[in-house]
């Protein structure tokens, strides 16, 4: 897990799932101290000729699987079972980054925070990483970012004045 030294400090240790940019086919920006390393060999399935294409922009969701406070983090896709497990490469979407402690309160099972979006839209994603990363995917690009909006104003509103935040920016976008 991510340990928190401050509300936007993180330290890499083993992790159930951040997210991450692909930097060059083997090192991915993870938000912390160091850069992580991933092998392509790091996915279900994947062999030195069946592997995906990592290219410099990519977005993964991945888990940590070595840390040492002297060597880069290692990264894979696949869980100890070596199943995806929704680890993989997302495509499309936009990051948003918040505050650790904002990223647990979205991971949590039926969390406040998420109902109000189920209400207003009909399809959407959302991958939130231990780092203080949320991937946001929907049908639009106007309700992407209405639903980015919202979330980096649950940040600092509590969750009915993000609503009517939420609700004002739908309409303001139409």
């Amino acid at each position: 897990y991510f340990r928190e030294r401050s509300e936007k400090a993180v330290v890499s240790t083993q992790s159930t799932g951040i997210i991450g940019r692909v930097m060059d086919e083997y090192r991915v920006d993870i938000g912390g101290a160091h850069v992580a390393m991933m092998s392509t060999i790091a996915f279900e399935g994947a062999t030195q000729r069946n592997k995906p294409e990592l290219k410099p922009g990519n977005v993964v969701f991945a888990r940590v699987i070595a840390a040492n406070k002297d060597v880069e983090p290692e990264l894979a896709c696949v869980n100890k079972k070596g199943k995806a497990n929704g680890l993989q490469v997302l495509e499309g979407g936009h990051i948003i980054q918040c505050s650790l402690g904002l990223s647990r309160k979205l991971r949590q099972h039926k969390s406040p925070l998420t109902q109000p979006l189920f209400n207003h839209f009909k399809s959407f994603e959302l991958c939130v990483g231990m780092n203080g990363r949320v991937w946001v995917r929907s049908d639009t690009n106007k309700h992407t970012v209405a639903i980015s909006i919202y979330l980096k104003r649950c940040e600092y509103l509590c969750v009915a004045d993000a609503v009517m935040t939420l609700k004002q920016t739908v309409r303001a976008l139409g």
